[in-house]
């Protein structure tokens, strides 16, 4: 991602940083133990793993902390126009500054999950020791 930015490689870090997003809503969905999809992960739209975030987050103080309404709505924000800026792009509607700008607007987005995604974790993996009886 950082090497697209650099390179001016605008739409290409749009379409990692959605990825990256939609990994990174997965990892925190097992990592909740939220994993109920019957279908192939594949197949999971970003959108049904927005809805199942929300649903952690309003259950789960731990993962409250991490994940603010803001930053989900960033999120999905970010995605709602990211469709428009494909479409867009396709009839050639979209200029390069306005491609640069959404790209590092995605940027920021993909950093503030990364590290709540990091510290969630991280805070899971103490909370199970504490709960985890010693032998």
């Amino acid at each position: 991602l950082k090497k697209a930015i650099e390179a001016k490689f605008f739409l290409e870090a749009v379409f990692i940083e959605y990825a990256v997003m939609e990994d990174r809503l997965e990892s925190i969905i097992r990592q909740s133990g939220e994993w109920t999809f019957q279908k192939d992960r594949t197949k999971v739209k970003i959108s049904e793993k927005m809805k199942k975030m929300k649903k952690i987050v309003g259950e789960n103080s731990l993962a409250q902390k991490y994940f603010t309404a803001e930053l989900l709505s960033e999120i999905e924000s970010w995605k709602g126009d990211r469709n428009t800026y494909i479409h867009d792009f396709m009839i050639q509607k979209v200029t390069t500054a306005d491609l640069e700008k959404f790209a590092l607007q995605g940027w920021e987005i993909v950093k503030k999950l990364n590290s709540a995604s990091t510290s969630y974790k991280r805070a899971l993996q103490k909370q199970n020791e504490k709960n985890t009886p010693k032998k």
